[in-house]
């Protein structure tokens, strides 16, 4: 992709030109023949036990929720495919994460005795989400944040509150670098996390695009900065080591107004 930019400069190139470049991306030959694969495989496969058993046919539905990295955990896929996605006590919907409630939603209602990509309609969303995510993962092979940049820059608008951005690992770690706070941040306790969140950020500008171009800017500049690791971890939470005064639970009730 946009190799030796910089992340920064990459991302202003894909703000001018990423209908384009993720439109050459999906005509490369490489990519055109595993979407017709999957397209063929799609009208073959006649059951839940059938798509678990294809492995390369399972890994490209679970791109399409980013939960590629999950192939391989057989029965966590199961539940996923399978589980009831009105039972609360299912797997998905006692995960934080929302991609596997995504996943759950998509097949869940289904009997998985019968073919799970019969639909059209689905086979065509799973393809764009899957060939959107390898673009995605493609940019951030080149330039390291970028592909959570491109993910936060899409999915941030779906979220309403603090609560709904914890509940993503990625938007979390995003907002984190981009609000300057240590990877110690995430030894404090949940509760304390969000009181620093609630007070930084306005869930209101989630939905704002030059907000977040912003936000998005700010955190690709600091990822690549080079932070010197506390010399104890701990310490950082507590107001030692090279957390600086007061630390991080200084940072529950402060405000801190970036000009975002």
């Amino acid at each position: 992709m946009l190799h030796g930019l910089g992340a920064a400069t990459a991302w202003s190139v894909l703000q001018r030109n990423g209908e384009a470049l993720q439109a050459r991306f999906e005509a490369r030959k490489d990519v055109t023949r595993e979407v017709e694969r999957f397209r063929q495989r799609a009208a073959e496969i006649g059951s839940i036990d059938e798509l678990m058993k294809d492995r390369r046919t399972l890994t490209f539905v679970l791109e399409a929720f980013q939960l590629e990295s999950e192939v391989d955990k057989r029965a966590v896929v199961r539940k996923l495919l399978t589980d009831d996605p009105a039972d609360l006590g299912s797997f998905a919907n006692r995960m934080v994460d929302p991609r596997y409630r995504q996943i759950n939603q998509t097949f869940g209602f289904d009997d998985p005795t019968k073919p799970p990509l019969a639909d059209p309609e689905r086979v065509e969303a799973i393809i764009r989400k899957t060939l959107t995510n390898r673009f995605e993962k493609a940019n951030g092979e080149a330039n390291p944040g970028l592909r959570e940049a491109m993910y936060f820059k899409r999915m941030i608008g779906t979220v309403s509150d603090v609560k709904g951005l914890m509940g993503d690992r990625v938007l979390t770690a995003v907002a984190r670098t981009a609000l300057g706070l240590p990877k110690q941040f995430g030894l404090l306790d949940y509760e304390q996390q969000k009181a620093i969140l609630e007070k930084r950020l306005d869930p209101q500008k989630f939905k704002d695009p030059a907000w977040v171009d912003r936000f998005v800017q700010r955190y690709l500049t600091l990822n690549e900065d080079a932070a010197a690791p506390a010399a104890d971890p701990r310490l950082a939470l507590f107001g030692g080591g090279d957390g600086g005064a007061g630390g991080l639970l200084g940072l529950v009730g402060a405000t801190l107004n970036l000009r975002l």
